[in-house]
């Protein structure tokens, strides 16, 4: 089509749309869901949703910066490298073995095994749950809500691997946006939404083991406003976030009016967006931006009851209690675990999505979990510690949830994710491990995973090969991914979950589902395939 005739038939499509609407808004909104907000799911698709009772209210992502190996957590078969080393066994022959390392932390406490037998995969083998996965065995309550998901990328760098985790796009792409954005755009935009604490958090560690470049990503928005990005918090020692959010700078009876003649300039500044100030203002998303950024600076006091100082005070901690105790001043995981609990369980304000970046309590000084030395006790002493600060947060069917300000599985999503996994070999001759995008894994805990009739309950999606013969395989499919989700459909899951529509131009598209014919398609393939629901 020549431009002349795209402009003329533009022109005229958007001379004949109601009041408000155009050409544009087809690709701002789903299907009939303008008028309630974004993502509102289409009420032709209604059907489609994760039933009411199965959905959740938040999440909490945990994400191991750097990558942990699954032949050791979370997809472990103990005969897998018995004659060739590799996987669970790669370093059994090491002084630093992962048996020792097991004994040595005392992870075997109260009867739990060096491994236990978990769920089938995709093909019907027995897949386990491995070593470092003890403080989570010891919670049977968390382990009955578990879904394991295999996944499968191509991308061996921290730097184009982190987007792809936090957002299902690559590294470049304009519509690039963390969950925590189409979350807090969400919420903001349901009626009554607006306000000054927001409903997505970003908690980034400080100090050893953390690179802010890769992790930046998290807090993108893509194509969404201003409006739409978490709150970025540096979890750090004494942090003096909470008196910068009184707004130190401005004398004492001055704020008032402070804030009076930025109102005045702001509106003198829209007008000039109103022809003969007259009739609606020219859209400008900048502007927008602006007027969402200045309603929060001036509101910032209200996250002082949230963000409290006692929140950023040091938590001593130690890891593998045997002869490989570890211990740290200021353990971040614990720092990280403590404010994620608070800002999930507030009574007022509560966040509808914190993401913990996690890097260990004694992380690899250059990025976390990254293990291309020392793999064994790097793994023993920090993956187990992490988890353990998890368990500790979310309530026992004992414990009342809301009573004691812990986190609830039948309203909470967990999601742990990484990068990537480890290679299931030795990475030249040290005693390290390579970068692993080919075949890993992530976690769903709780929320739609139950032991309801409707949910799958403890399982796995997915399956890896592991010396690339199975079903007449051939070639280099040694520790791949044969069935798997993508990065994409693992954030459309938690969008699923919260029962927040994920296709748009700033979400996703339906053929990010994969093999896909139409919308239709694309929920039920999400809620009944991925998900495993019988609905």
């Amino acid at each position: 089509m020549k431009r002349r005739r795209f402009l003329k038939n533009t022109a005229a499509a958007a001379g004949t749309a109601a009041a408000g609407a155009g050409v544009f808004n087809i690709l701002r909104h789903p299907r009939d869901a303008k008028a309630a907000g974004w993502g509102q799911w289409p009420q032709d698709r209604a059907e489609l949703l994760i039933p009411d009772d199965m959905r959740v209210d938040k999440v909490l992502e945990v994400h191991f910066l750097g990558g942990i190996s699954p032949w050791e957590t979370f997809y472990c078969d103990p005969d897998w490298g018995t004659d060739v080393p590799g996987y669970l066994h790669l370093f059994d022959n090491d002084v630093n073995n992962p048996n020792s390392a097991f004994l040595a932390c005392g992870l075997n406490t109260g009867g739990i095994n060096y491994t236990e037998n978990f769920a089938e995969d995709a093909i019907g083998r027995m897949i386990s749950m491995g070593p470092w996965t003890a403080p989570l065995r010891r919670r049977p309550d968390i382990m009955s809500r578990m879904r394991v998901m295999v996944q499968h990328h191509e991308n061996l760098a921290h730097e184009g691997a982190n987007p792809i985790a936090f957002t299902g796009r690559s590294l470049g792409r304009p519509d690039l946006a963390g969950i925590g954005a189409h979350i807090q755009r969400y919420f903001l935009e349901q009626p009554g939404g607006e306000r000054a604490v927001p409903y997505s958090f970003v908690l980034y560690p400080t100090g050893p083991g953390f690179s802010p470049s890769f992790a930046a990503s998290a807090s993108a928005i893509g194509f969404h406003p201003g409006a739409a990005r978490p709150l970025s918090v540096q979890v750090q020692v004494d942090s003096d976030l909470s008196q910068l959010l009184e707004r130190p700078g401005i004398p004492d009876g001055y704020r008032d009016q402070f804030d009076a003649a930025l109102n005045y300039y702001g509106q003198a500044y829209g007008a000039r967006f109103r022809p003969g100030g007259q009739g609606a203002a020219t859209r400008s998303v900048e502007r927008g931006n602006y007027d969402f950024a200045n309603f929060s600076r001036r509101n910032a006091p209200e996250l002082t009851n949230l963000l409290t100082s006692d929140l950023f005070e040091p938590l001593a901690s130690t890891s593998c209690g045997g002869m490989l105790e570890t211990a740290n001043a200021a353990d971040m995981s614990s720092m990280q675990a403590r404010l994620a609990q608070r800002l999930l369980t507030d009574p007022e304000t509560p966040a509808r999505y914190v993401q913990w970046i996690d890097v260990g309590i004694a992380p690899n000084p250059a990025v976390g979990f990254d293990v291309h030395q020392g793999h064994v006790l790097g793994t023993a002493v920090n993956v187990p510690h992490t988890l353990e600060q998890l368990a500790n947060i979310i309530a026992t069917p004992e414990q009342d949830a809301e009573a004691e300000g812990l986190l609830d599985l039948d309203n909470t999503l967990i999601v742990l994710n990484m990068e990537f996994g480890r290679a299931p070999d030795r990475q030249g001759t040290g005693d390290g491990t390579n970068h692993w995008p080919y075949g890993y894994v992530t976690v769903m805990i709780g929320g739609p995973v139950s032991d309801d009739s409707r949910s799958p309950g403890s399982s796995i999606y997915g399956w890896i090969s592991e010396d690339g013969q199975e079903r007449g395989l051939t070639g280099e499919n040694r520790g791949r991914a044969q069935e798997f989700i993508t990065a994409a459909e693992n954030r459309m899951m938690v969008l699923d979950a919260m029962g927040i529509y994920p296709f748009s131009s700033q979400s996703f598209a339906v053929s990010d589902i994969r093999g896909s014919a139409d919308e239709i398609d694309a929920a039920t393939q999400l809620r009944d395939r991925i998900w495993g629901l019988n609905v």
